[in-house]
């Protein structure tokens, strides 16, 4: 397979740790030479401190000590293993086709679930993904209508950029339509596959259409499951909205009364009862763990076809590469340097002193 241009930073958060640490090395080095010049200071007289420290290089020194910066700037750089291009590759998996369908209706910005639903929502999406390694994941975002917003696929890049981009500003239609949901994430679905298929309904269950159940049927009809993670209380929240002035308010019916979304899961449990699923109310961040491991990961895993994925190349060799040749010129510089030697005339003086001395000894 060819490879294509893309640059990347596999690990980018160690690029941080990089911009902390580099500058306290400079300042440690900076302090570690004006303390060794003021110690000289100390206990050399100032008449004798040229004579001492003739030998001594000091721009040699700043030399070395700015190797080793630029040595360890390129440590971090490779740690954070840079990746240059990208191949793709035949991959053969085992695994599920799960599509997660995720209600972005304004119910969805209540907070009886901190920060709010929607965003728990999107953390158990990407939880997900961590778990579901060898299955093929898909997203549905859906509200009054729905719309496939990932096609199944196993890059988890895609994935995840699906998932940062939900909101309850992306579909206009307003309501929740969970039969439209199911028939968008369906449709994801390759029916001719006789692996196993999975829908997990992410919502508030505050459905405001019809056709829900049979919606259910249809995905039956196909050996689908349908899952539902309940968001949300049974005592429900008001709905607080940011307008564009970044002003808060309560969201209002249209008799101007706060409008306060309550979990429906007498709907969900029937849902999933009747999808061969499960229900499960969302609690704490092991939540979608629990489903996945309980209900998902001991179904049968079905061959999938090969797919295509990205293989990036890595090349933090370069970098570490640099810290080597780096670091081997910083140990062969030497901070010394050649004081020249006494001229002849004045080793001729010091003969001629030492004569005289001894000739007046002898008198």
């Amino acid at each position: 397979m060819s490879a294509e241009s893309d640059f990347r930073f596999e690990y980018a958060r160690i690029l941080w740790l990089m911009a902390t640490t580099v500058p306290v090395l400079c300042l440690f080095l900076w302090y570690a030479w004006q303390r060794k010049k003021e110690l000289i200071r100390q206990f050399v007289k100032s008449r004798l401190l040229a004579s001492l420290t003739v030998g001594v290089s000091w721009r040699m020194q700043h030399i070395k000590s700015l190797l080793l910066v630029v040595a360890v700037s390129f440590l971090f750089i490779a740690l954070a293993r840079p990746q240059w291009g990208f191949s793709w590759q035949e991959s053969t998996q085992r695994g599920l086709d799960i599509v997660v369908a995720v209600d972005t209706s304004k119910s969805m910005l209540a907070a009886d679930l901190a920060p709010s639903r929607l965003q728990r929502a999107k953390l158990a999406c990407l939880d997900l993904m961590d778990l579901a390694r060898q299955d093929r994941l898909g997203l549905v975002a859906f509200a009054g209508t729905a719309f496939l917003q990932c096609p199944l696929t196993v890059d988890d890049q895609a994935y995840r950029q699906s998932v940062e981009l939900l909101s309850t500003d992306l579909i206009p239609q307003g309501g929740t339509s969970m039969a439209a949901a199911i028939e968008s994430a369906l449709s994801a679905f390759d029916k001719d596959d006789d692996n196993y298929k999975a829908i997990i309904l992410m919502t508030d269950g505050e459905d405001h259409d019809e056709g829900a159940m049979a919606a259910v049927e249809r995905a039956q009809d196909i050996g689908c499951l349908v899952f539902a993670l309940g968001l949300g209380t049974p005592e429900g929240e008001l709905i607080q909205v940011t307008d564009e002035l970044g002003q808060k308010s309560f969201l209002k019916n249209e008799d101007g009364m706060a409008v306060k979304s309550r979990l429906n899961e007498s709907l969900l449990r029937e849902m999933t009862r009747a999808g061969n699923g499960s229900f499960i109310l969302m609690r704490d961040a092991q939540t979608l763990s629990t489903l996945y491991r309980n209900y998902l990961a001991p179904l049968p895993k079905s061959e999938l076809s090969s797919r295509l994925i990205r293989q990036y190349i890595e090349r933090f060799q370069w970098p570490l590469g640099l810290v080597i040749l780096l670091l081997v010129i910083e140990s062969l510089l030497s901070d010394q340097q050649k004081v020249p030697k006494p001229s002849d005339p004045e080793k001729g003086s010091g003969v001629l002193s030492e004569n005289n001395t001894g000739k007046g000894f002898d008198s």
